[in-house]
């Protein structure tokens, strides 16, 4: 069997061979001390089926950077596959062609040798023409607005040469059409999550999806030049390629031709190919680091629950649905704790409860739903609508709908500050700045949910360390004489530099400062990142402490507007969207 991993390689050369194939299809690899932890995990599960084959297969390797390039020098020693390799140029221009055409010459000498007898120039021809049919078969399928799960099981089949007939399922209309572009990906649960957020894909640009079926070849005197051409300068272009930005051409005319509403940009975990792939200015879109196979779903959902919600404009608006129901409730099911807000028709809040959210947020959200109706004497028939938002929100199965942190702290902030322009978030385990746009809307957000630190969790564990509680830490601050510099940025790393200072002697009051200037430091990054601007209110947990208020305030030069409690913010935006939800 002849087995590949990148799109570089010529389909229309494996096709003219009749030799069967297939693209590397593992999803998964487990921490080989070969490897460098710091390869993308694209590369460990090629290295993995590497490892599987026998010497009757052979793999086509790409050097398309260095991360595979290490793959393939490892496959060398310790793959038992016969080794071709191809040399990707960096440029586009004509002299890259030639030197990929000589390439090309190679594998096809190789290719002969393997099945006995050399491939012919009519064989060529005819692989062009099979490849091409391919091709157009595929974006055919996008056309017809398919599912996209279908589509992907076609491009997967079109891999190794093959045609795939789907089952004629077809995109919901009326909601937000997304594509993806850059680091590679085609899980299932991916497409799954875009379904379930309510939008729906109808692109997969990545070497994942149909980046390797555009450009077309031409019957030739010369076909290997043709292929080498739409390899090199006809097809959308990898990341790797240093004169990308000169011809973005291809990319935009399939943006346009598809027309996505939003545009999510991959950028592969340890890769710098993909930092700025050039996609056109009037389509919005959102950058996100992703690893292979996926983890961490659920802070993808969000993050891109939040962008849709914004190419939605919000998700406010009045609905069909009428309730004689007198009561709205937010539900803010978070890592660290559960909120739950009620609220009447004028946007009072009637009542508050807040809970460690522990090992089951589901539990919790009942609880504190029941102790709500306890106190205030009512059932489940007084409630007009529940909206349910935070990490755990698809687990509160008595909301009438879910919606992302992002969308209901812009709704609750801008509510109890009408001039609000942006939202400083910091909660237990993640921190958050969002922009706002004159309307209220989020126009950027920012956030940090994959390490503690710059979240409350980083001043718990700090606290633990002093031996003093977080209020006074703050007043400890307060008596700060001395400026010192907290140069961890992961938690783990920082306690250990605190233990050091105690160490050597340096006062409690200005270890103290020096972690609050620590949080401050990454917030501010945050907040540059998306262009906030004052009036900025101050919501979560964390801004109850005055040690992180009076030094983040003095870092970013702004006055904070702080809710009397801003722990249930994003819970009352929730119970607001609610209330805009039902007609009376």
């Amino acid at each position: 069997m002849i087995y590949y991993a990148c799109s570089y390689v010529p389909l229309e050369i494996l096709l003219a061979s009749k030799l069967p194939f297939a693209k590397i299809d593992s999803v998964d690899y487990t921490e080989d001390p070969l490897v460098h932890r710091n390869l993308c995990g694209y590369c460990k599960t090629t290295f993995e089926s590497l490892k599987a084959m026998n010497d009757k297969d052979l793999f086509i390797a790409v050097d398309s950077c260095d991360a595979m390039r290490r793959i393939n020098d490892l496959a060398r020693d310790f793959s038992k596959a016969r080794i071709i390799q191809l040399r990707l140029p960096w440029k586009r221009d004509d002299e890259s062609k030639n030197f990929y055409r000589d390439q090309l010459a190679n594998l096809l000498e190789v290719l002969s040798l393997v099945r006995g007898s050399s491939i012919t120039l009519e064989e060529l021809k005819e692989g062009i023409k099979r490849f091409n049919d391919l091709k157009d078969y595929l974006w055919q399928l996008h056309r017809e607005n398919l599912k996209y799960n279908e589509i992907q099981k076609a491009i997967d089949f079109a891999n190794s040469g093959k045609r795939y007939q789907p089952s004629l399922k077809y995109i919901r209309k009326g909601v937000p059409r997304l594509a993806v572009v850059g680091g590679i990906i085609k899980d299932r649960e991916f497409l799954k999550m875009i379904e379930d957020i309510g939008a729906e894909l109808v692109l997969n640009e990545t070497c994942g999806g149909m980046r390797g079926f555009t450009g077309e070849a031409f019957s030739a005197s010369d076909p290997l030049y043709e292929i080498a051409t739409r390899l090199i300068q006809r097809r959308v272009p990898c990341g790797r390629f240093v004169d990308i930005e000169s011809d973005t051409s291809p990319l935009q005319k399939i943006l346009l031709s598809q027309k996505p509403e939003g545009v999510i940009k991959l950028n592969q975990k340890f890769c710098d190919f993909f930092d700025d792939y050039p996609v056109p200015k009037e389509i919005p879109s959102i950058s996100l680091e992703i690893d292979f196979p996926l983890s961490s779903l659920g802070q993808l959902s969000t993050r891109i629950g939040a962008f849709v919600e914004k190419l939605r404009k919000g998700i406010a608006g009045a609905i069909s649905r009428k309730s004689k129901g007198k009561y709205f409730l937010g539900v803010d099911s978070g890592s660290t704790t559960t909120n739950l807000v009620v609220i009447n028709d004028s946007e009072e809040i009637l009542l508050w409860k807040i809970a460690p959210t522990g090992i089951n947020g589901s539990v919790t959200a009942h609880k504190l739903l029941k102790e709500a109706q306890e106190e205030m004497n009512f059932t489940a028939d007084d409630i007009a609508y529940c909206v349910a938002t935070g990490y755990g929100r698809d687990i509160v199965d008595f909301a009438n709908e879910t919606v992302t942190e992002i969308t209901c702290h812009a709704k609750g902030a801008r509510t109890l500050f009408p001039h609000a322009q942006c939202i400083i978030d910091i909660g237990g385990q993640d921190s958050k700045v969002i922009r706002l746009d004159e309307k209220g809307s989020v126009v950027d957000f920012s956030m940090n949910d994959k390490c503690a630190a710059g979240t409350g969790r980083f001043l718990e564990v700090m606290s633990r360390v002093l031996e003093k509680d977080l209020d006074a830490m703050a007043a400890a601050a307060e008596r700060a004489r001395k400026k010192l510099s907290i140069s961890s940025m992961c938690t783990v790393f920082a306690e250990s530099e605190v233990v050091s200072l105690i160490g050597k002697g340096e006062s409690i009051n200005d270890i103290s400062a020096g972690l609050f200037r620590s949080i401050s430091k990454r917030i501010v990054a945050m907040y540059k990142r998306v262009k906030g601007q004052p009036p900025v209110v101050f919501t979560g947990g964390v801004a109850r402490n005055s040690g992180i208020v009076k030094t983040l305030q003095e870092e970013l030069g702004v006055k904070f507007l702080i809710p009397k409690i801003p722990d249930i913010v994003g819970a009352y935006g929730a119970a607001i969207i609610g209330k805009e939800k039902v007609v009376k």
